[in-house]
């Protein structure tokens, strides 16, 4: 109890008012008592004792009120308000004669608010609230009472010589106490807090017990002048409390006095902070996460400056347990304060030499969370760049303390940014002059260069002092880790995204908006990586990043929520070929903790793809061949897919809490279960991964996962060279585990063995055009079972759908149209009024194509092909994914896989193709109508053809060609000459010898710009269509051939072997996607060649003897070698050449233009080419391949008789000149 004999009251006002009448009569006897004491001057210690051992004897007896002075009437105004502004209180929040507290209070949390007020929701409540009034004016009398005997002692003080000031200066140190106090209470622990609510005298009395002598005494030795009581402290001798009005009071329950109470238990618990402690109180403040909301926890409060490291340990401790609630509010305000004092620094830098060391503890605290893992690299190099664009002595101290207390990790977590900064250095000593640069600034440019170059100065770096400290506090931070925390990476924000966080929000705390990068800043970041791609070659950049996807982006889409997951993804999604991701993934310089994030990523990746993609199977295989840890964390994260499944054994630990809501979907099962199958089949991972199942009772989704990956072991070991040794190596080490054996065995029995997943195909074919229909065909009338796979949706490919066949059709109608127009008057037919219906003319083009393609179709039905319509690509080496062009997928499995996808249309760089103004040769067989001007990029067979039937149908055409000669390089030139020749009688202008520089698109028109291959002066030609016919190159595409590791040469081309093989031998490649000529022929030879391969073992394809031709009129054709090829090949030969003008054929036709060419060997007579230009040359040149395949001489095919009259004597007369001469010539 007090020391003195003044006493304040210390019961509250509604206690009092709930007091009966017995006890307010007693409470009246004894504060006579106390009067009569006070009037006989009976203060003595003894009588003080008494009366605390009398009040000690009955806990629930009222305590004496001591005597107060009178109180003024505005004090007794304000008593009433308090009084009225607490009943009105109790009436809105619904208190009044309710016996309990609502229930809308406990889901606040504020259930145990009246806790301890005993009686405050008692049966008598309303009956006391009548002796309120009697209750006040007994208040009033006992204060009267104390304030006479205070003026008794109030001249012995005076006499004692205390100045007013004096008491001024105590009441001043009274309030200091007084918040002192208030920390201190609350600093120890809830339970103290729980107590603050109880009304009782008991309390009261305990919080003054601890200062009764020592204020005694002092009260003896130096009476003080009265004052005002301070109801906030302890009451000593001579000295009365000082009154707070109402309105200066905070409110009960208030969130002014609940932020309150939180800083002081933070504070409390913060100034105790110790090595030894430091868990411990970490679960406190787990607790005020718990119980508290977040923006009371958050609210900023100062740090102690010499407690940094310290400090930034729990702080980072705190981040890993409470996630980015803590650690994004913290680093904010971090940042935040160091930008308002380093700018107050920078003022106070220009007026005195000593500046303020906020900044300097601010950017130390900053730096020694970074060391600890609390944020990343970025924002410390970026409060370097900022101070190394001044250097002033300010930003010389700040960038000393940086490099000291975290310089070496910084260079070993990111070199290159480290790099980066040294190079920043030397325009910022220009600008600053090296004349003016002081000796502490020359000192830290010294450091960090000693930094980039690993050649720290003995001293220049952290005491050992601070770096055991640092290692010890490391130390206890790694053993959360082993706790299930909320955090386990560093916050990658930067200092941009701290100082723009009101305009585009904080992406670092979940829930919380993000207006995403602007597009500068997107562009900067790009042009930033192109600057490190020139300086460095082993920095790790983005390929394509102009036109790629944002893989940031989608890193976070898939739920890549740490940031060495996203670096991970990015590096794998960002690589050319699984070697390239291994080898990004090393630069990352993951440790062992970080490093079991990989399988994380792969599982995830695997699973998100609509299909399996061996990639990652191969990045798998790459990873724990090399690194054991890799290894052990993909058998982890195997039994935590189990865990989630459903399977019991695996613990609730081991499942994540962000994968726990990721359906496992049959999807993601299949397509992990084949990845884990490819890794133990590749003894990366032992089968002995199963041995924590219990095989013979496993849940749907295990079960499901468990077979296919068997399955897919299985299949893997069958492709082997010798498949029973690699199944031997593969379940040879379950003879350890007895128990998995037995399961195993079980397994394969009853599930395995009834499993339609490893049912495969003889022959999966890639592809449905000419090459893959026939070898379909031919494959399956030599009883394979055989899958073709077309994403055109009809087959026949290019060739019958957009090539050959529908060209063909307006080569013959155009030609017919043609030759009505300008050629039947002289044969003695004449017609009128001949018109185009061009709408006509495209619709039998696509009724000649339907009919086709529909036999084709028949075709593989009659011979038990099973045709899928849809995208075929490589999910592992023998199976093949089909994106169904109906929705939906599919896979098909396949001891041998044909690639036969064909060609496109090589594009000309700077005209893009849009198929109206600027066409290929697709666009070109579906115009809608006749061109005024036509222009044509290349005068090879496509363009040629396409030229003729335009020009036919009335376009002025233009053919522009780089070579000397049209027809391409495999045209005789003598033929090329002639048919040139021809073909310009009928319209069409040629530029030979000319390059196409550039061209725009101008209005409805093109503009193309030429010039002479050898150099000239540049021509500006203008077009309404422009044809792009400069060839077509390899469709490979989408096959996903960089996940199995097939190569491809400069051309695109799929390399491969005699036998058409590729570098994996189940897998071949025919037709334009390969070697050799493109021609549709080609490909069908090839189809049948490549099915005898696989059936029989041998096959045959003469490269020698494929013909060519050109379906203009007159067309041309020919077989085996030009007389330029020979020439360059110096190989000696023989010409004979017969004109169709000397054809009686011919004549009788009126077809007389062209010739037959033949050349041959003039010692052995032996045909060496056959070259035609004429009517029919296309169906004349089948003889000249029959004589080249078997060998003939020119001899052999002028005596074999040949009808008369025939376009064929031609021939036969050709090779009488060959080796003789001509009878009709």
């Amino acid at each position: 109890m007090p020391p003195s004999g003044i006493k304040k009251p210390t019961l509250p006002l509604h206690l009092l008012k709930e007091l009966g009448a017995s006890g307010l009569d007693d409470l009246d006897e004894e504060e006579d008592e106390d009067r009569d004491d006070f009037a006989d001057g009976v203060l003595n210690e003894g009588s003080e004792e008494d009366d605390e051992d009398e009040d000690g004897d009955d806990d629930e007896e009222v305590e004496d009120a001591p005597p107060q002075r009178k109180l003024s009437r505005t004090t007794k105004d304000k008593l009433a308000q308090d009084d009225a502004e607490i009943a009105d209180l109790e009436r809105k929040l619904g208190l009044k004669n309710r016996k309990s507290l609502p229930q809308s209070f406990k889901d606040d949390g504020l259930g145990d608010l009246l806790d301890g007020l005993g009686g405050g929701f008692d049966e008598g409540k309303q009956e006391k609230r009548k002796r309120k009034a009697e209750a006040d004016d007994w208040l009033a009398q006992k204060r009267r009472k104390a304030e006479a005997a205070a003026a008794a002692r109030e001249q012995p003080r005076l006499k004692a010589g205390e100045s007013d000031e004096d008491a001024g200066d105590s009441d001043e140190f009274d309030e200091d106490v007084d918040l002192d106090d208030e920390d201190m209470d609350d600093a120890g622990s809830d339970e103290d807090d729980a107590d603050m609510g109880e009304g009782d005298q008991g309390e009261s009395q305990d919080d003054f017990e601890g200062f009764d002598s020592e204020d005694e005494e002092g009260a003896e030795e130096q009476p003080q002048k009265r004052v005002r009581e301070n109801p906030y402290v302890a009451p000593t001798t001579g000295q009365s409390a000082k009154y707070v009005p109402p309105s200066l009071r905070k409110e009960s329950g208030s969130d002014a006095e609940l932020a309150a109470r939180i800083r002081r238990q933070t504070q409390g618990l913060v100034n105790r902070i110790t090595e030894s402690n430091l868990l411990a109180i970490m679960g406190d403040i787990e607790k005020l996460y718990r119980e508290y909301p977040r923006q009371h926890v958050c609210e900023p409060t100062s740090l102690p400056d010499t407690l940094l490291i310290l400090s930034a340990g729990f702080a980072t401790a705190a981040y890993m347990v409470l996630g980015t609630d803590f650690g994004g509010q913290l680093i904010q305000e971090v940042v935040e304060r160091f930008e308002k004092y380093y700018e107050e620094a920078k003022v106070a830098a220009l007026e005195r030499p000593d500046v303020p060391k906020q900044t300097s503890n601010l950017i130390t605290f900053i730096s020694e969370l970074y060391t600890f893992q609390f944020i990343g690299p970025n924002l410390v190099f970026d409060y370097i760049r900022m101070l190394l664009e001044n250097l002033s002595e300010l930003n010389a101290e700040l960038l000393l303390r940086v490099v000291r207390m975290c310089g070496p990790t910084l260079r070993h977590d990111d070199p290159m940014a480290l790099k980066d900064i040294v190079s920043l250095i030397p325009p910022a000593v220009a600008k600053a002059g090296e004349k003016n640069l002081t000796v502490r600034t020359k000192f830290m440019i010294d450091t960090i260069t000693d930094l980039k170059n690993n050649k720290m100065k003995a001293g220049a770096g952290a005491s050992a002092v601070i770096s055991e400290h640092i290692t010890r506090m490391k130390k206890l931070l790694g053993q959360l880790k082993s706790k299930k925390v909320k955090s386990t990476e560093p916050m990658r924000v930067g200092l941009k995204d701290i100082q723009d966080a009101d305009k585009k929000g904080k992406w670092w705390l979940v829930g919380a908006s993000w207006a995403g990068r602007s597009g500068s800043q997107k562009s900067t970041e790009k042009a930033t990586n192109a600057e490190d791609d020139d300086s460095d070659d082993e920095s790790i950049l983005l390929d394509d990043v102009e036109q790629g996807p944002d893989l940031g982006e989608l890193a976070r889409e898939q739920g890549m929520n740490t940031e060495v997951r996203r670096s991970i993804f990015v590096s794998i999604m960002s690589a050319m070929d699984y070697q390239d991701a291994y080898f990004r993934i090393l630069k990352l310089r993951l440790n062992k903790e970080r490093q079991r994030e990989i399988p994380n990523v792969i599982i995830r990746c695997v699973g998100a793809e609509q299909h399996y993609n061996p990639y990652y199977t191969l990045v798998a295989k790459r990873l724990c061949s090399e690194q054991r840890e890799v290894r052990w964390a993909f058998q982890a994260s195997l039994w935590k897919m189990f865990g989630r499944m459903g399977e019991s054994g695996f613990g609730e630990d081991e499942v994540e809490d962000e994968d726990e809501d990721e359906a496992m979907d049959m999807r993601r099962i299949v397509n992990t279960a084949k990845m884990f199958g490819a890794l133990v089949a590749g003894s990366s991972l032992g089968v002995i991964v199963l041995k924590r199942l219990n095989l013979l009772y496993l849940q749907k989704k295990a079960r499901d996962f468990v077979e296919v990956m068997l399955v897919n072991v299985l299949l893997e070991c069958q492709a082997n060279e010798r498949p029973e040794a690699a199944i031997a190596k593969v379940f040879g080490g379950v003879e350890a585990a007895p128990e998995l054996a037995r399961g195993l065995q079980y397994f394969l029995k009853k599930v395995i063995r009834k499993s339609d997943l490893a049912e495969s195909r003889d022959l999966v074919i890639i592809g449905g055009g000419v090459a893959g229909y026939v070898a379909a065909i031919k494959a399956g009338q030599e009883g394979m079972k055989v899958t073709c796979i077309e994403k055109r949706g009809t087959l026949g490919g290019t060739c019958l759908n957009v090539g050959c066949i529908p060209s063909k059709s307006l080569l013959n109608n155009s030609h017919l149209y043609h030759q009505i127009l300008h050629d039947s008057k002289h044969r003695g037919i004449e017609v009128g009024d001949v018109k185009l219906n061009l709408k006509q003319l495209m619709k039998a083009k696509e009724q000649s194509v339907s009919g086709l393609t529909k036999g084709v179709e028949f075709l593989l039905k009659k011979n038990g092909v099973e045709y899928l319509k849809g995208s075929g690509s490589f999910q592992d080496e023998h199976t093949v994914k089909v994106q169904l062009n109906d929705g939906g997928e599919t896979s098909v499995t396949g001891k041998n896989i044909l690639i036969a996808t064909g060609s496109e249309v090589t594009p000309f760089p700077g005209l893009e193709i849009d198929e109206k103004t600027v066409i290929s040769s697709t666009g070109a067989i579906a115009l809608e109508q006749v061109p005024k001007k036509m222009m044509v990029i290349g005068g090879g067979i496509i363009g040629l053809e396409m030229a003729s039937v335009w020009s036919r149908l009335g376009s002025e055409v233009t053919v522009v060609e780089f070579l000397d000669q049209i027809g391409g390089p495999g045209m005789d030139t003598e033929i090329a000459k002639s048919i040139q020749k021809i073909l310009k009688k009928q319209g069409i202008n040629f530029k030979t010898g000319t390059k196409v520089v550039s061209g725009d698109k101008v209005g409805e028109g093109v503009k193309i710009n030429v010039d002479s291959a050898k150099g000239g002066k540049q021509e500006t030609l203008d077009a309404d269509v422009v044809l792009v016919a400069i060839g077509r190159r390899p469709y490979t595409g989408g096959l996903g051939l960089e996940n199995i590791g097939l190569e491809l040469d400069e051309r695109g081309r799929v390399i491969i072997d005699s036998e058409y093989r590729t570098k994996l031998p189940h897998i071949r490649c025919v037709g334009d996607a390969t070697f050799g000529p493109m021609l549709a022929h080609k490909a069908e030879e090839e189809a049948v060649a490549v099915v005898e391969y696989i059936k029989k073992g041998h096959g045959h394809v003469n490269y020698g003897c494929i013909p060519a031709v050109m379906y203009t009129f007159p067309e041309v054709a020919w077989v085996g070698q030009s007389e330029q090829d020979l020439k360059k090949a110096g190989i000696k030969y023989r010409v004979g050449t017969f004109p169709f003008s000397a054809n009686s054929r011919a004549k009788t036709n009126l077809d007389t233009e062209g010739m037959v060419k033949m050349l041959a060997d003039p010692e052995t007579d032996r045909i060496l080419g056959v070259h035609i230009i004429g009517p029919n040359a296309g169906e004349m040149i089948a003889e000249g391949t029959l004589a080249l395949e078997y060998g003939a001489s020119s001899e052999d095919i002028a005596r074999t008789c040949h009808a008369h009259p025939t376009l064929a004597e031609a021939f036969k007369e050709a090779a009488m000149a060959t080796y003789s001469k001509a009878i009709h010539f």
